[in-house]
């Protein structure tokens, strides 16, 4: 067949015009791909829920045709956020509790109970949020109150960490606690030789048997109001931490159905557990269960938190130990030979020290373990180089550090102060630091963790410097803390925290540029939209 200049100029354009089908085209954006060049794109193509093409404008509009285009009009996209240690499950079965976060004195306390007691017909009272520390009489509250104003409830107050709780008197009844009453890793506090209701760390396991459970259908209710508010954030995966075998399973049969938030999720230490590592756990696409989460010591607001030497305004106190080394050691060995990660919540300079020396003893040297310490908050500095000897990776919490600042250096003193909510420290162990928020401890959101991290200052400003502001990180480093490093942490780095070709298509529109706006404008920045596998599972 002769070609006429007709057909050639057909053949021609049919030629720069044919394009690869996909499922969603973005241009017009500012995308900030957190690859290893720390790289930014134009647009970006994504078929079967990954990336296929991410580069220049005109690459990927003459490259592909979107079944859905979206034009971004200039804003600013990055991978989907990830929080690296949170409580996910938990976070959604307190929203139905009564808040006391931010109560300024127990009296406030009372007051939220006797309101929210109007309102509520069940005769178990469960509530999570105070703080004596924020109160003006910064002492831990009893609960002759209690027993006095709602003698008819059941009443269990969690302190804002969940490291204590407040139990009303007829919840001790239940659980037969006395002044006699006894726990290794736990305190029952007392006063006037009497039991106050506090009840610190695994003194809180007393009374866990005499509260009713909650329900399948409360827990799934719990899942999706807890998906819902983390993809209003940004956050497409979430690190629980610490779940029991049945939690997990339910996880995993939710994913079947309406969850599309990805989980990685960590095993509660059990000793049921312990022989049947070789068989348990998840890998798939939406859910990671393969690691074991142990609590060697408390929390530091409730001077739980283990220390070396006593606190500094509680001389006759050093904390609590909850896994001794021994546990440790045994936990450490059987993660090892099974191939599962291990992660311990540590807070004092003691626990961390004994964590990292029993993590040492399995580990020896530098490895591809990534096993975990969970907060990381307040390490010797004899021991800091362990992290890097036995390539034992930090997960820190940013917003620990700007909510404890105001009495932290009352707990540890001018010396110890310096060692703690040491960020860029930890980060330059092994080049990478996991951020997470520990909601709903903290804030749940992920760019809170970046405001806190790297102008470690509380909303309001404060302190005008910053605390410890040589600890904190650069906007790259706190970018990659909320993306790339703690998929790192998770072993997921090859299919998410990046936006690269052949990852899942996990993203987040936001309103400003997290590395070049103000300070102020970090505490405003709107997250527009959420993509799950390129999915919108949010749009503002």
């Amino acid at each position: 067949m002769r070609i006429t200049p007709f057909i050639l100029v057909f053949i021609l354009l049919n030629a720069c015009t044919s394009s690869t089908q996909v499922d969603l085209i973005i241009h017009n954006a500012i995308i900030y791909t957190i690859d290893d060049s720390f790289s930014k794109a134009q647009a970006i193509a994504v078929n079967q829920g990954k990336i296929v093409a991410i580069g220049a404008e005109h690459q990927i509009l003459n490259g592909y045709k979107g079944k859905q285009k979206i034009d971004a009009a200039g804003r600013y996209i990055y991978p989907g956020f990830i929080d690296a240690h949170s409580h996910f499950l938990g976070y959604g079965n307190e929203k139905h509790q009564l808040n006391l976060v931010e109560t300024t004195s127990f009296n406030e306390v009372v007051s939220k109970i006797s309101s929210y007691i109007s309102n509520y017909e069940g005769k178990w009272i469960r509530g999570r949020g105070w703080d004596q520390n924020d109160w003006e009489v910064k002492e831990f509250p009893r609960n002759d109150t209690l027993s006095k104003l709602f003698p008819d409830h059941y009443i269990v107050l969690k302190r804002v960490d969940g490291h204590a709780v407040l139990a009303s008197e007829n919840v001790l009844n239940l659980a037969g606690i006395t002044s006699e009453s006894k726990i290794a890793g736990g305190e029952i506090v007392l006063f006037n030789g009497k039991p106050t209701g506090v009840l610190i760390d695994e003194a809180e396991s007393l009374i866990q048997p005499v509260i009713p459970k909650y329900s399948k259908e409360f827990k799934l209710n719990s899942l999706k109001i807890a998906q819902e508010d983390c993809f209003a954030l940004g956050l497409t995966t979430v690190c629980d931490g610490g779940l029991s075998k049945e939690e997990i399973d339910l996880i995993n049969e939710s994913h079947e159905s309406f969850l599309k938030m990805r989980v990685y999720a960590m095993y509660s230490a059990n000793n049921d557990l312990i022989d049947s590592l070789k068989t348990l756990g998840y890998k798939t696409e939406r859910l990671t269960a393969k690691s074991i989460k142990l609590y060697a010591d408390g929390a530091l607001g409730s001077r739980g938190a283990a220390l070396l030497a006593p606190y500094s305004d509680d001389s006759l106190n050093s904390g609590l130990i909850i896994a001794p080394e021994d546990s440790i050691r045994k936990w450490a060995k059987a993660c090892f030979e099974n191939n599962f990660q291990l992660n311990v919540h540590c807070i004092g300079d003691r626990a961390n020290r004994i964590t990292l020396d029993a993590m040492g003893s399995v580990l020896k040297t530098a490895n591809d373990r990534r096993w975990r310490v969970e907060h990381a908050q307040v390490v010797h500095e004899d021991d800091q180089d362990k992290f890097g000897a036995y390539t034992v990776i930090p997960s820190m919490q940013p917003t620990h550090a700007t909510s404890d600042m105001y009495w932290a250096e009352d707990r540890l003193g001018s010396e110890r102060i310096g060692q703690a909510y040491a960020l860029k420290t930890m980060m330059n162990q092994n080049g990478l630091i996991a951020l997470g928020t520990d909601f709903p401890l903290e804030d749940i959101s992920p760019i809170k963790t970046f405001y806190a991290a790297t102008v470690r200052k509380d909303l309001s400003g404060f302190p005008e410097d910053g605390f410890a502001i040589g600890e904190s990180l650069s906007r790259q480093e706190a970018l990659r803390g909320i993306t790339i490093w703690p998929a790192v942490a998770n072993f997921e780095d090859s299919v998410k925290g990046s936006l690269e070709i052949g990852k899942y298509a996990d993203m987040v529109m936001l309103d400003q540029d997290l590395m070049n706006c103000s300070d102020q404008a970090l505490k405003e920045v709107s997250v527009l939209k959420t993509w799950v596998n390129g999915e919108l599972v949010f749009e503002k």
